[in-house]
């Protein structure tokens, strides 16, 4: 795809439409998840500790969807890889000498774990859960997205 990435409309709304375009009246949605399900059996025992630890969080957010559960297990994944590779490092130092010999290098997991929190990164911005994508995004509590709805109701009605 090329430009810049289309910003979803939930975002759009919670940001208070900033650009004033028309919405995607027609864009796929889920109901907020109320509760978090069950961890999916791909997870390993940290990924599953993420999965409920922080899927708990985006859904006091308002941020968590049915939609979104793939999107979210993949998190989960390159989140417990990177513990993985982080405990690694704690474990055998950053740099280290292969051997115990020889001149040192940086240790190879911190390339592991770069990668990690450069695709946790990706999708932390498509749930706008990074300190840049958070400023845009006004919270709000279920009164006031019901009474966003109903104005958006409104607005539907005065077009027709």
């Amino acid at each position: 795809m090329r430009g810049k990435t289309p910003t979803p409309t939930t975002l759009k709304i919670m940001r208070g439409n900033p650009g004033r375009r028309p919405l995607n009246r027609d864009e796929p949605s889920s109901p907020l998840l109320k509760r978090m399900p069950p961890a999916p059996g791909f997870l390993d025992d940290e990924g599953k500790r993420a999965w409920s630890l922080e899927g708990r969080r985006l859904i006091k957010a308002g941020l968590l969807t049915a939609l979104d559960l793939t999107m979210f297990g993949t998190w989960c994944i390159w989140y417990s890889k990177r513990d993985i590779a982080s405990r690694a490092v704690n474990k055998s130092g950053l740099v280290i000498k292969a051997g115990g010999v020889g001149n040192p290098y940086i240790n190879p997991y911190m390339s592991v774990i770069s990668m990690c929190s450069k695709a946790m990164h990706q999708i932390e911005i498509e749930f706008g859960l990074s300190p840049a994508s958070r400023t845009k995004v006004k919270s709000l509590n279920p009164a006031q997205r019901s009474l966003f709805d109903a104005l958006l109701d409104d607005e539907e009605e005065a077009g027709s």
